[in-house]
């Protein structure tokens, strides 16, 4: 791929037009945007957070139901903490499912999902470190994820503890991939991890019952008190608005 110069851009940037995910030959917008003094204190290195579903993060006008997360302006709010690079990661459109969902419904583990998740962990997050001036140890990397991409981000979080250290899972489709509870028994906690678990009270009793269940299985798993956040919003709906809320929480939390 061919070198690009990053220059000050006070809005989301297309940081690349469309790296490869190697193992199953597809290609993906990468969208960024940098801390509002990146290129006033060159020195300096920057958190960086990864975001699924990288369509709906930044700029509504450019989602496709014209409502965001608006991650950008949320973090630009919170200047008591110190700011981060923020990386959205566009999906997949069709192929968005298989992608993120680790397991078919037999339970068997997708070679698609799995080689989405290797690629962020292992040629994206490279990339990334490479173009831009990230802090690129486990502590300083986070990913989060909402639905579908809440699952995904979950099970990249977890599947390589090594390389993440914060995870955020909001309003996560738990329903379809339910063997996601006995991996996690069996796999167990490698290295300290936070994990902020959020769901609407409008989103149904069967989804706020399998975030509580998620939670209690990380808690019995090995992840102590302090690592694990589970904010339940009365009244939040399964949609952006809500999740606009809830990073702006999981980022104040992953700072404490």
């Amino acid at each position: 791929m061919a070198s690009t110069k990053i220059i000050y851009n006070p809005h989301p940037f297309l940081l690349a037009k469309g790296i490869k995910i190697p193992k199953i030959n597809r290609r993906r917008k990468i969208w960024a945007f940098l801390p509002y003094d990146y290129f006033e204190n060159t020195q300096r290195r920057y958190p960086v957070i990864y975001f699924n579903d990288g369509q709906n993060v930044f700029e509504g006008w450019k989602a496709p139901f014209g409502k965001s997360w608006e991650a950008h302006n949320t973090m630009r709010g919170l200047k008591r903490f110190d700011e981060s690079i923020l990386i959205g990661i566009e999906h997949g459109k069709k192929y968005r499912k298989g992608e993120y969902l680790p397991f078919d419904f037999s339970g068997n583990f997708s070679y698609e999902s799995n080689a989405y998740v290797d690629f962020i962990a292992n040629e994206l997050k490279v990339f990334v470190d490479r173009k831009l001036r990230t802090l690129n140890d486990r502590a300083h990397t986070a990913i989060i994820g909402s639905s579908l991409g809440g699952v995904n981000a979950l099970y990249t979080g977890f599947k390589h503890q090594d390389i993440f250290s914060k995870i955020g899972i909001l309003s996560p489709s738990l329903w379809a991939a339910p063997s996601i509870y006995p991996l996690i028994k069996q796999v167990g906690k490698h290295f300290s991890t936070k994990f902020y678990l959020s769901v609407g009270t409008n989103e149904g009793v069967s989804t706020i019952e399998n975030v509580k269940k998620l939670y209690n299985i990380l808690s019995s798993s090995g992840f102590e008190s302090h690592e694990l956040k589970l904010n339940i919003v009365k009244g939040g709906k399964h949609n952006e608005q809500l999740w606009q809320n809830e990073f702006s929480n999981f980022y104040q939390w992953i700072h404490k």
